[in-house]
């Protein structure tokens, strides 16, 4: 068994453990990251792909929204090669949308979004295949974002000021000494090699594993795991990312990556990130709301269609009657486990999104500097991602 030391040990390779082994780095702190399996493979390499302006939380999940537009401008500043700047439509279709119109511009107004209406003349000239029977389009800038761009980004620039990284490496103990998280063991699962790491502190970064790791340190942490499925089809119909302008629900949203377009997304609850599947129900769900904004999608042909986990916390007491994890914010919590659990030397950093993924490192590691009492401010929204 190898016996390692080091001040910070970073549990998860998605997105957010990529973003905060990064931040680390940049404020001279020795970190190393451990994760199970391959960097960017579990939610974040599952996700829809959308760079969000902010606009889908606007009205009913405004400290996400103002997550989000702060973090679009900072992303396209320090990570434009991960970007593509498509734009994106809020639609009306019906009585209904148009209802939620005023509500809709009201939020965006309120959070910082910039908005721009367009007639339904207009928005079918902007994007002739949405369906002649929209009746307004609000513009917001949404875009596309591949989230290995920026994990593998983050992952080089933390490796260029001396952090580790060991992949497919499960952690398979949180070490405690007493009331206090002292490090993690770990088995590297191509060459058999165990680790026994040494840490002053121990940062839970695990997504919707997050409460399994954090049972290891004899904790529990209260979550909604939220099932999102999507549907990739065969080719672009859309320039823009096209949402319904209306209360996020199943299926109203539509992605352009690439060549394709993602269609998304359903949210189902369930109890193990690693045991789920995608159903028929969501497939047909996602195709018949597509078809709804953009009418050629019904001959169009499926490329395949996948699912993710989204890890929704929220304070105990706030999650009394909580079924859906729609009902739960999709802003981002960083858990002192010190002063809710009397455990020192541990963190969690879980909820938020892709697009906010530099913002919950920062929080993150903004309490761990607090706490290890090093006096060195974030960078990470000064200095480029590296290419990957």
């Amino acid at each position: 068994m190898q016996k390692l030391e080091t001040q910070a040990v970073v549990i998860g390779g998605g997105i957010t453990g990529c973003g905060v082994l990064r931040d680390l780095a940049m404020r001279g702190i020795q970190a190393m990251l451990f994760e199970r399996g391959n960097l960017s493979e579990g939610t974040s390499g599952n996700f829809h792909g959308l760079l969000h302006s902010g606009g889908r939380y606007a009205v009913k999940d405004q400290p996400a929204a103002r997550e989000c537009i702060h973090e679009n401008r900072i992303l396209h500043q320090i990570a434009p090669q991960a970007i593509e700047d498509t734009g994106g439509f809020f639609i009306t279709l019906n009585d209904e949308d148009e209802e939620f119109l005023p509500r809709f511009l009201a939020g965006c107004e309120e959070v910082g979004i910039p908005t721009e209406v367009f007639s339904s003349t207009e928005a079918l000239k902007e994007e002739p295949q949405l369906s002649p029977r929209v009746r307004h389009a609000v513009a917001v800038p949404d875009g596309s974002v591949d989230s290995w761009d920026l994990c593998i980004g983050s992952v080089n620039a933390a490796k260029e000021l001396g952090a580790r990284v060991f992949l497919f490496t499960p952690v398979t103990e949180v070490l405690r000494q007493g009331d206090r998280v002292i490090g993690v063991k770990a088995v590297d699962q191509t060459s058999g090699e165990e680790y026994e790491v040494h840490a002053e502190y121990v940062i839970n970064a695990s997504g919707p594993w997050a409460d399994k790791i954090a049972r290891l340190a004899g904790i529990t942490i209260p979550m909604v795991l939220s099932k999102g499925t999507m549907v990739v089809l065969d080719s672009r119909p859309v320039t823009r990312a096209i949402n319904r302008c209306r209360y996020p629900t199943d299926g109203d949203i539509i992605v352009p990556v690439g060549t394709t377009v993602i269609l998304g997304t359903t949210s189902v609850t369930v109890e193990d990130p690693d045991h789920f599947s995608v159903e028929e129900w969501e497939v047909f769900k996602m195709l018949e709301e597509g078809i709804e904004m953009v009418p050629m999608i019904e001959n169009m042909s499926i490329q395949r269609c996948y699912g993710g986990v989204r890890p929704l916390y929220e304070p105990p007491d706030e999650l009394q009657g909580v079924e859906e994890g729609r009902e739960v914010s999709r802003a981002h919590f960083v858990l002192d486990h010190e002063e809710l659990d009397s455990i020192g030397g541990f963190v969690t950093i879980t909820g938020g999104k892709v697009t906010t993924f530099r913002l919950m490192a920062q929080d993150t590691v903004d309490l761990v500097c607090k706490k290890m009492g090093i006096d060195a401010p974030c960078r990470t929204h000064l200095e480029p991602l590296p290419l990957g």
